[in-house]
């Protein structure tokens, strides 16, 4: 209940924000511009002789989402965002009965962020994902505070945040647990943000011991610091240099007793902990591209030491050497184009582990243009890994060839224009199988047909649209059809935009006797004025299983509302 309520008192600050920032638009010196969107999302199922069944949706979830600037005079601009919902949590919050307001706006589920800039000045509040290097941070998400500071060629970043709440942990329910962990954040160089410059990137990570009862399970309280020096030079206009060279320490066991007795790393005790689960290794990226509007060409090295952790990424692959090269051109008057990568990945590197292994990487895309009304595109991707092993007992070796043809055709009658596009994929996995001591395939067979009809003189349209699947696995085969239509039409000027759709499904099972699953989805769009819209929704999913589940049935039912305003 608290938590509709929060949803509820922000829903009317946004709309009051909203209309005191339209009214001071009128004095020309604020302009307030953006979108505003409720959702409402109903659900319930049904099932018969399927006890087991697993809703895909939550019963009712209410949603509220907010993107707007406000802009005051010529250099003061206030971005912000809000993204919330009543969803409920699946954890427990260490010695709090209920989530407060601090807990319901910090929640994962949850985004909220204001980032006001002045000129050379911008400021971070709420949620934020520091960006500031491949080998540092760039994908965890904060709640917290930033500052960015660009004048001139001067820069400083700093932000600081919580990048994950404290989760007690309960055996029962199957709740691991975590640790509350906070990441600091900063950075100072020379040059442009966006463009060239040279700077100095510090990140650091620390779980807090004290912020739950009970020990997570499995989960050890971490504690790491990342260092890089970052270059990007725009050597001329379209030559493109960077590199970047990190070092960290990370311990992963701050709960460790064991010490290690050098002057070196008493040195350090002040900055980081360091105990017999620490480890202290380097990396390296460099990358030069040529870039130009019908050619680029570019290569890459990478490596990443078996004990480095860019402590701002969640998850990245060690102990590995990267060589990469790209190209892509354009031919005949820009219509076609062509795109090219390919790579080699060794792992292993300092021999940290029993066996080596060796990955390449190719791919190629080709679109042509041919004319103005037939268009193909086609693509072919190749992947491979292998331990350099003819012993069968450990050896691996894998080989996955992807390839795709796309062509689309268009063509006009007098009174309806012709879409068509065609797409065919074919996906060839072979692993060898030491039992067999030979290589085993898998094979998936994709073949789709889309066609669309619009009509010139009234505003119909009809798609049709077929699938067949095919995927044989060496235990198992999976086969489905696909067949589905939607018709949309629009009344009273185009401001009423209902459709209806149907889609009927066949999958079969190995030797089992076919599943059926019937989709019926209608939905209307209506225009209340040219910022606001209205939109509604009612989706029916019926499966009927074959003999894999005998006489098992089920029903979904989900119905979506939305109100939509832009301003």
């Amino acid at each position: 209940m608290k938590t509709t309520n929060y949803i509820l008192t922000i829903v009317l600050l946004s709309i009051s924000s909203i209309i005191f920032a339209q009214e001071k638009e009128k004095k020309r010196a604020i302009t307030f511009n953006g979108n505003i969107g409720l959702f409402f999302d109903i659900y319930n199922y049904s099932e018969q002789n399927y006890p087991t069944f697993r809703p895909r949706y939550l019963d009712n979830e209410l949603r509220l989402n907010v993107n707007a600037t406000l802009q005051i005079g010529e250099y003061l601009s206030v971005p912000f965002g809000i993204s919330i919902s009543n969803q409920k949590t699946l954890y427990n919050l260490p010695s709090l009965p209920e989530e407060n307001l601090i807990d319901f706006i910090q929640n994962p589920r949850n985004n909220i962020s204001i980032n006001p800039e002045y000129k050379w000045i911008k400021g971070y509040l709420g949620t934020q994902t520091p960006n500031y290097s491949r080998l540092t941070t760039g994908d965890t998400p904060i709640f917290g505070i930033g500052l960015e500071l660009n004048p001139g060629k001067f820069i400083l970043s700093a932000n600081y945040g919580l990048s994950q709440r404290a989760i007690e942990s309960d055996l029962f329910l199957n709740i691991v647990g975590a640790y509350k962990q906070k990441i600091l954040a900063t950075r100072i160089g020379y040059g442009k943000i966006d463009g060239t410059k040279i700077t100095l990137n510090i990140v650091k990570v620390k779980d807090d011991l004290n912020s739950v009862i009970n020990t997570p399970l499995y989960d050890n309280p971490i504690e790491g610091l990342t260092i890089s020096s970052l270059v990007e030079l725009k050597i001329k206009e379209k030559l493109l240099f960077k590199t970047e060279t990190a070092a960290s320490i990370f311990t992963s066991n701050l709960n460790n007793s064991f010490s290690i007795n050098n002057a070196t790393i008493e040195s350090l005790s002040n900055i980081i902990t360091i105990n017999a689960t620490s480890n202290a290794d380097i990396s390296h990226v460099s990358s030069l591209d040529y870039i130009s509007k019908k050619f680029t060409i570019g290569g890459e090295l990478r490596y990443i030491g078996p004990g480095f952790v860019p402590v701002g990424y969640r998850n990245i692959e060690k102990d590995i050497m990267d060589y990469k090269i790209k190209s892509s051109f354009k031919l005949f008057k820009d219509k076609t184009s062509i795109n090219g990568m390919f790579g080699v990945r060794k792992n292993n590197v300092k021999n940290t582990n029993l066996q080596s292994t060796k990955r390449v990487i190719s791919n190629i895309n080709v679109f042509s243009q041919i004319s103005e009304s037939f268009s193909i595109n086609a693509n072919y991707s190749n992947f491979g890994f292998n331990n350099n092993e003819i012993n069968n007992l450990i050896r691996i070796e894998m080989i996955n060839n992807s390839f795709s043809l796309s062509p689309s055709y268009k063509f006009k009658s007098d009174k309806i224009n012709h879409q068509i596009n065609v797409n065919g994929s074919l996906n060839i996995f072979d692993q060898f199988d030491i039992i067999s001591n030979a290589f085993v395939a898998t094979k998936s067979k994709n073949f789709s047909i889309n066609y669309n009809m619009m009509f010139k003189e009234i505003p119909l349209n009809i798609n049709f649209i077929s699938l067949f699947f095919n995927n044989e696995m060496p235990s198992s085969t999976i086969k489905m059809s696909n067949y589905g239509t939607t018709v949309s039409y629009k009344f009273f000027d185009k401001k009423l935009s209902p459709s209806l759709g149907l889609n009927l499904a066949n999958i079969t099972r190995d030797n089992f006797t076919t599943d059926h699953r019937l989709g019926i989805r209608l939905k209307a769009k209506y225009k209340i004025n040219k910022k606001l819209r209205f939109n509604v929704s009612y989706r029916l999913n019926n499966y009927k299983y074959g003999s894999s589940r005998p006489n098992a049935i089920t029903n979904e039912h989900r119905m979506q509302f939305a109100l939509l305003q832009n301003f």
